[in-house]
C-alpha cells in the first residue's frame, strides 16, 4: 500500500509506505486548502488501517506551515491518538532552512493531543524509501 503526492512551493511531499512500515510528509505548507490536504491523507490512513503495525515511522520535515496547516496538523494528530493508530512519530529538524519554529509547534501539538515523538535532526535521519 503506498501513498505518493509530489510536492510544489505550497504542498508537502507524501510518500506513505505502509510495506515498508514508513510514512513521511516532507516540504513546504501553505495551502489554502490544509484542511482538506490533511483530511484526505488522514482518510487514506483510515482506508488502510488494518496494514499500520506497530512500529511504523511517521516522519514529518515541515519547512514552513502556514495557520491553516497548524490547525490541519492538530486535527489530523487528534485523529491519530483517538484512532490509536501505532505509529512512532518523529519530527526533523533542517537546520540548513532553519525550521526551528515549524518544529517547535509541531511538538506543541503532539503534546497537546498526548502523542508521543521525538526530534531529530536531518543529518541523524535515515532516509526512507524512494518514490
Amino acid at each position: 500500500m503506498r501513498l505518493f503526492i509530489e510536492g510544489t512551493s505550497s504542498r508537502p511531499t507524501v510518500l506513505f509506505d505502509l510495506e515498508k512500515r514508513f510514512l513521511r510528509i516532507d516540504g513546504m505548507s501553505s495551502m489554502p486548502d490544509s484542511a482538506k490536504f490533511y483530511t484526505n491523507l488522514w482518510g487514506w490512513l483510515l482506508s488502510h488501517r488494518a496494514h499500520i503495525v506497530p512500529g511504523t515511522r511517521l516522519v514529518l520535515r515541515l519547512l514552513y506551515l502556514n495557520s491553516g496547516t497548524h490547525k490541519a496538523l492538530y486535527q489530523f494528530f487528534s485523529e491519530i491518538k483517538r484512532g490509536n493508530l501505532p505509529v512512532v512519530i518523529t519530527l526533523i529538524r533542517a537546520a540548513r532552512y532553519d525550521n526551528s519554529e515549524e518544529t517547535e509547534l509541531l511538538s506543541q501539538i503532539c503534546r497537546q493531543v498526548g502523542l508521543s515523538y521525538t526530534i531529530q535532526d536531518e543529518a541523524e535521519m535515515p532516509s526512507g524509501p524512494e518514490p
